[in-house]
């Protein structure tokens, strides 16, 4: 008999696609609560039925919290129709309050974990583990993961922060992933991007994502800078944000000729614009804050810039996931100093060094092969077998 489940994320993209995608193909019936579905390398399968909810605000913090609510309620009142005794749920940390559905209903439950709330709190101001919302968030936590039927979450570190609240037992770890069929290594010489930006023969630093206030992205400015003498050196970013107006405005001030802003584009692009680069930057701040996040998670994209074999630069703590993944793989550098001086030697090592450069660049790509979209699978095969170990019927 065909399972039922209602999948709940307020921002759909590939990964939770590629998941939905194998259920459906695997004789489930899916329904999913979203604000917006993120299209890249695959649609959503048409068998798939959608309520479409409030979108994610993320322009200020009024506006995130506001839409975090909006969709939190929608999702319950939409629940309370939808939802039958042989019907499974699948929830989603976005928003970080929606596991807490699981109090109303009596049907069977696995939460995913994106990021560890109250941790990620940890990161701002004047907020430590004896705040009051610190201690309510966490609260109603322990209740809504220990009914749950499991726990998944895509790191080590990040299943020691969910043991605060919730038994080992029931937490799973299952890595990102990306589809490196879609991304993998294109030569500059074949990559439509890079010739349309005349790059293909430059050596090209890129910083790709969003740039939110705690995005480091003045480091990209300072060191196209430094390096504005290496005139076959190009810094590259891409993406948007609050701060993408720092960027336009030091172009528009400087003219400088060695950086180049690009807003988000297309996603059938993105194979193309991953690979114009030779070095990828993540500049996802971590926190000093014991207990926060920011050490225990691992940005998304990262494992994007793998499949397509980029050297990486990462601002990170040594004891974080992501430095962990880099050293082990011997993929880049991982810089808990965060200093210009630091990202400029690596880059001028690379540049100087195209034997260390290509094999940083090989080392990423074969260590893809560990997160690549096989790993929906795995999940849905979790999935699948407390089902069954559990049955509704």
């Amino acid at each position: 008999m065909k399972k039922n489940i209602i999948f709940i994320n307020q921002e759909t993209g590939p990964l939770l696609i590629d998941m939905i995608n194998h259920c459906v193909k695997n004789d489930v019936n899916a329904v999913l609560y979203t604000g917006k579905v993120i299209k890249t390398y695959a649609d959503l399968d048409d068998r798939v039925k959608i309520r479409n909810l409030c979108t994610y605000r993320k322009d200020n913090a009024f506006n995130r919290i506001t839409s975090w609510s909006i969709f939190f309620s929608q999702s319950l009142l939409c629940l309370i129709f939808d939802i039958k005794k042989d019907t499974y749920l699948w929830i989603s940390s976005n928003p970080p309050m929606a596991p807490w559905l699981n109090f109303f209903f009596k049907n069977k439950t696995f939460v995913h974990i994106f990021d560890v709330y109250p941790n990620a709190l940890l990161a701002l101001p004047n907020i430590n583990k004896e705040s009051f919302i610190y201690r309510v968030f966490l609260k109603l936590n322990k209740k809504c993961f220990n009914k749950a039927e499991k726990i998944f979450t895509p790191s080590l570190g990040m299943k020691m922060m969910l043991e605060e609240a919730c038994i080992s037992e029931k937490i799973e770890v299952i890595n990102w992933w990306a589809n490196t069929e879609f991304i993998k290594p294109i030569p500059k010489e074949n990559n439509i991007f890079s010739k349309k930006h005349n790059i293909q023969d430059k050596f090209v630093v890129m910083y790709s994502g969003n740039f939110g206030l705690t995005h480091n992205i003045e480091k990209m400015i300072a060191a196209s800078e430094a390096m504005a003498s290496y005139q076959d050196i190009i810094f590259l970013i891409i993406g948007g944000g609050p701060k993408q107006e720092v960027v336009k405005k030091y172009i528009s001030a400087t003219k400088a000729k060695n950086l180049i802003y690009l807003p988000f584009q297309n996603e059938d692009m993105l194979p193309y614009t991953l690979t114009s680069a030779d070095i990828a930057v993540v500049l996802d701040s971590f926190s000093a804050n014991p207990g926060s996040t920011s050490t225990a998670s691992i940005p998304s994209k990262t494992f994007y810039l793998m499949a397509a074999g980029n050297a990486i630069y990462a601002e990170s703590d040594d004891s974080s996931e992501l430095s962990r993944i880099i050293n082990h793989f011997e993929i880049g550098f991982c810089d808990k100093s965060q200093s210009l001086e630091n990202f400029i030697k690596f880059i001028k090592n690379c540049y100087s060094d195209r034997l260390l450069l290509n094999k940083l660049k090989e080392n990423s790509r074969n260590a893809s092969a560990n997160f690549s979209d096989k790993n929906a699978a795995l999940l849905y095969e979790s999935i699948y077998q407390n089902c069954e170990d559990n049955s509704l019927m």
